[in-house]
Order: structure tokens, then sequence, then C-alpha cells
């Protein structure tokens, strides 16, 4: 069959030609068969593309061509060849690009060079492989493109520059008031207001702040969460790899099309159910929170072949439809066209925050109907998806296809409607926040779970039944049973809802430290940090990668190494950028609320650990607002 992905080479054709020369133009295609029945390759081919669950569609190649080369290679063709090598418009029912009007210009490239790619292209399968296709031109770099900074682009790098200077001056008055020249200067409130907010910015005081350890009682039982943030982006950044990796170019593609037909790789496959592990964990610190609280109460980068169809389409998107994000409605309004896609979770969180937190207010206003309230309100976090799941006709499971992925997932059903969405994930957050009333409920009653044998035998059971649980999904990738289902329906439900409720099982245990040699390594100083910084990495690690792959050149050859050297790239590169975010915005910004909104002599009055205190800011793993913990945690 013809490669998936053939390339010319993108920096050749764009060098500087001589002064009396055109311009070099680089163009990516999409490449769509014809279909030809007396052609035995084709029928391979259409029956290999049949199964669209596990394989590419073989019918739709991408090509990188440049102009000059294509020119030169046509040149010589007659009138006769040229027309025999032109197809006809054709019938075409398969996703083979992105949709039209997202980059400008080229409709000016597809009117000056689309005979002449066509005409290339055609060629070329012709005489290897006796077929011919229609061929779209989706982007173009000329050699003489030059780099518009609009005053959008000025106005980031005026914000940064701003940012920039701020910590300078910040960190240079902390030095200089630092008269002992000691650490704890530090570590420690000044004795003014106007000197915090002063400092509020210093790089050695927000670096103290960052990796420090509470001994507050509660944060000690919940300090293994920072390592399982950190474990968690790892998995999802090794998640988002795999998508882009049949994005990019690659030699041997069908090495990707065979992993997907191993039982095993269904672990894989089914990994977004990782970040159900986050909606679990947002539940229970805000079950744990709520509880602590109704008893108070009581009491520019880079260029490439690929960039246009990776990356700007993205800063087009957001030029478009940002307030999506600011309302928090990105997983509802204009999900095909995603600004920032990664964020689809920050919105399905703070509505599912919105629902929980009003629940939460309504029992303690009710405490006779407890019980039945959030009977009924579990009852609904299975009943509604389960519901939207048999009236869209989707499968047993969430597919992951690699066709799906071509197209970053923007225009798969089984992302818009199996995966982002609220109802879908309201299940998991609520049984979070059920973990955390547990807990509460577990705490007045002074029992500790690290002495029942019955809920060890069962913790150490969840370990390892969860990962694979997801095996049985494999049934869904090679059969194709009749939709809608009520069966598959409730198969969906029920092993999305399971996971979160072996994700509950799981936390409990870990905060009575029922494995005291998973929880000592869990609880190593190491991840306090890396936990504090796994929000920033959640945000800034997509663009990492897409600087990663959508640079590349030519067809890269897919392998095992390969895919691990460029996570642990990724992951690194990911939290340095996390870290350069959380010096310059996020430490300094809380720092500069907690002055402005709240009491630094009432603060500083209360009993709470130096080590936790820096510019009058508890850093504790537990937070009231949904921006400030959401800032501490989450992802995708």
């Amino acid at each position: 069959m013809p490669k998936l992905w053939q390339m010319d080479d993108y920096d050749e054709c764009l060098e500087s030609p001589e002064p009396d020369d055109p311009p070099g133009v680089y163009c990516g295609l999409s490449v769509v068969l014809k279909p030809n029945n007396r052609s035995e390759l084709w029928k391979l081919i259409e029956e290999f593309s049949s199964d669209y669950k596990r394989h590419y569609n073989h019918q739709v190649l991408k090509r990188g061509v440049c102009i000059r080369r294509c020119q030169k290679a046509i040149e010589k063709l007659s009138p006769a060849e040229r027309n025999a090598l032109t197809v006809e418009p054709f019938p075409i029912d398969v996703r083979y690009k992105f949709n039209d009007g997202i980059l400008k210009d080229i409709p000016t490239y597809r009117e000056a060079y689309q005979d002449v790619v066509e005409i290339c292209v055609n060629k070329e399968l012709n005489d290897t492989y006796g077929l011919v296709a229609h061929t779209e031109i989706l982007s173009c770099d000329k050699s003489t493109d030059e780099v518009v900074i609009d005053a959008l682009d000025m106005s980031f790098l005026i914000v940064l520059c701003a940012l920039v200077s701020f910590v300078t001056v910040s960190s240079w008055y902390d030095s200089l008031i630092n008269y002992k020249r000691t650490s704890d200067h530090y570590r420690q409130p000044l004795d003014s207001k106007r000197k915090m907010v002063w400092v509020s910015f210093s790089i050695q005081r927000n670096w103290y702040r960052l990796t420090s350890r509470s001994r507050d009682e509660l944060n000690q039982k919940l300090r293994f969460f920072q390592a399982f943030r950190f474990l968690t982006i790892v998995l999802i950044i090794f998640g988002h790899f795999s998508m882009l990796l049949s994005v990019t170019p690659t030699t041997n593609s069908e090495k990707l099309e065979r992993i997907m037909h191993n039982v095993g790789s269904m672990i894989l496959t089914n990994g977004g159910q990782i970040t159900q592990t986050f909606l679990g964990m947002s539940g229970v610190l805000l079950g744990i929170k709520f509880c602590s609280f109704a008893e108070k109460r009581k009491g520019k980068l880079q260029t490439g072949p690929l960039w246009s169809w990776i990356a700007k389409t993205e800063q087009i998107f957001c030029r478009r439809n940002w307030w999506t994000n600011l309302l928090y409605i990105n997983n509802y309004v204009h999900a095909d066209e995603p600004c920032v896609q990664q964020a689809w979770y920050l919105g399905a969180e703070f509505q599912i925050f919105i629902i929980a937190l009003i629940v939460l207010v309504t029992i303690v206003k009710i405490p006779r109907a407890k019980v039945l309230i959030l009977g009924l309100v579990l009852l609904a976090g299975y009943v509604i998806p389960a519901l939207f799941i048999y009236y869209h006709k989707l499968e047993g499971t969430y597919l992951i296809t690699l066709e799906a992925q071509r197209y970053l997932l923007w225009y798969d059903k089984y992302y818009l409607h199996a995966y982002i969405p609220t109802h879908i994930n309201f299940g998991n957050y609520i049984q979070g926040v059920l973990t955390g009333l547990v807990y509460c409920e577990l705490q007045k009653r002074s029992i500790n779970l690290a002495q029942s044998k019955a809920f060890s035998t069962v913790w150490h059971l969840t370990i390892v039944i969860l990962p694979l649980s997801w095996l049985p999904s494999y049934m869904f990738y090679v059969n194709d049973f009749p939709t809608p289902s009520i069966w598959m329906a409730a198969y969906f439900i029920m092993t999305k809802n399971l996971y979160g409720f072996g994700i509950g099982i799981i936390i409990l245990g870990c905060i009575y430290g029922v494995n005291g040699v998973v929880k000592r390594m869990l609880n190593y100083p190491f991840f306090e940090p890396l936990g504090r910084l796994t929000y920033g990495a959640f945000l800034v690690h997509p663009f990492v990668m897409r600087f990663m792959f959508a640079s590349v050149r030519a067809p890269a050859h897919y392998s095992d190494l390969l895919t691990l050297s460029l996570v642990f790239g990724a992951t690194v590169m990911s939290y340095l950028m996390a870290l350069v975010l959380c010096l310059l915005i996020e430490l300094p910004t809380t720092a500069l609320q907690n002055h402005f909104f709240g009491s630094f002599k009432e603060q500083k009055s209360n009993h709470v650990d130096p080590e936790t205190v820096t510019n009058g800011t508890n850093q504790s793993l537990i937070n009231t607002g949904h921006e400030e913990k959401k800032g501490k945690l989450y992802a995708a």
C-alpha cells in the first residue's frame, strides 16, 4: 500500500533561491485515493481500512511537496498526459482534512498550485501503484514569508517583560533587606504588609514556598496526593504523546496498527480513564474541606511543514473562541475548535464543582435527607450519562481510534460525546466527594482502616484489578455490536465509574497507611514540589509536545526507545516551564491576593508552622476556592 506519509526536504525547498528565481514554496497536502474496483491493491486498501477501530484509513494519504520539484517533474508531460492525471471530482465520505477557513491564504495557494500538485502526486501514484487521487492543499510555506507580530503578540511580550521586571526588582529588594544573610529570612513573614507586597515576586521567597512541607496533621495524611499528581500527569503526557504521534509523520505507521491488535494494549488505549484520578482527588478534597468548613461554621516558537496543521490552528481557535474558556463552557461550546484543548477538563471540573457545592450545602441545610440526597445524586451520575451513550448510539467504551487521532480528536464523536462532557465525568467526582465524607465520618468515630484486615485485602486487590479492568474493552475494538444498545450504555457507565470507586478505596487506604512501604514512598520529599507544579505542567505540556512534533522535517522511525526518550524529554521540559510559570505568576499572584484580600495580622497571629507560611500564605494541600484548588492540580 502507498505510504501514509511522504515528505520532500523542507529546508532545501525553502532555501533562498537565486535573486531572479521565484520564491520557494512548500505545501502540505491531503491525498484521497480514487476508488478503483479493477485494482487488487485498491481492494486490499479498502478491506484493510474497513477495520476503522484499529487501523488508519489508508485511502487518505498525507504528503509534503516542494512546488519547485513538482514543477520540474511534470514540465515534460504533454497536455494529454496532464489531462489523464487530473482527477474529476468524486464523492468523498471520509474525513481527510481540518475544516476550511482556519488558515489564511489557502485559497490563493490552491488557485496557484492545485493543478501542479495533483498532477505531480498522481504521476507518482500511477507510476508506482496504478492509482490516482484527489489532492487538496492544506497549508503552504513560502521562503519570503515573514513572522508578523500583531497587537496581541506585542501585548504578550509586554506582559512577559513586566513580569520579569517585577521578579527582578522584588528578588533584589528581598535580598537587600535580608540583613542577617540567612535563609530563614525567606521562610518567615516580614514585619509589615507593605514589605510583604514588595517581596511577593521574590524568587527566593517563592522557592521556599514551593518546596516547604507542612506539619499540619491533615496535610501530612494527604501528602501522598503530591505523588499521585506527579505520577498521573506523567501518564497523561504519555497518552497525549501517543495522540500526537498519530498526527505526525512516521515511516512505520503499521507498528502502531499492530499495537492495536494486542489485548494488553487496552491498558494504554483506555488510559484516558487516568483523568478520572484527578476528578476523584478533587472530589475528596472538596468533601473533606467542606466537612471542616461546616464544622467551623457550626463553629512564538518554531516553524516546519506541520506547524500550521498542529500548532497554528490552535492559535487561530484561541483568537476565535477564547471566551468559551473564560466562561468554563469549552467542553460543550466549540469543542471541535478548541482553544487550549486540554482545558476541557477545567470546564468540566468547574461545572461539577458548582453542582457538588450546591449538593453539600443542601445536605448541611437538610441533614435528615443527607443519605437520600446523596443517593439520588449518585444515581443521576450513573443514569444520565448512560442515557446519553444510548441516545448518541455510542459503544460500550470510549473508542480511541488511530484515524480520529490524525485530526487531534476534534471531530471525533466519541471524544465529543463520551469523553469531555460534564455529565459523562460527573459520577467519579461525586464518588470522590463521598470518599471525603466517609473519611470525615471515620474520623468522628475514631475508626482506623489500617487495623482492618478486610479493608487491607480489598485495598491491595484494587491496585491490581483497577488497570486490568480495562482489558475487556478489547471486545469493542474487534466487534461491531449493533447500536443503540442498553447493555453497552450500562457497561460504559459501570466501568467508568467503578474506576472512580476504586480510586476512592486507594485514597482512603493511603490516608490511613494500609501499606506503610507504599505510603513512605509516596510521601518522599521529592514529590512535594513536583506535585505543586503539576497544574502548570498540565497546562503547558501540549505546547511542549507540539513544539517537539510540529518542528519535524521528515517522517521519523517509530520505536519504543524513541517513545520513552521523547516522553521523558517532554516531562522534564513541561516541569521546567511550569516552574517558570509558578515563580513568575502563580505564587506571586496568590501572595498578592492574600495581602490585598486577607488580614495580615490575623494570619500572623495564627499558630501555623513557619514552613507552611511565606508571604502570609498557607501552602496547604486543601484550599477553599475553586481557583486556588485548581492551581494545585489537574489534568486532561
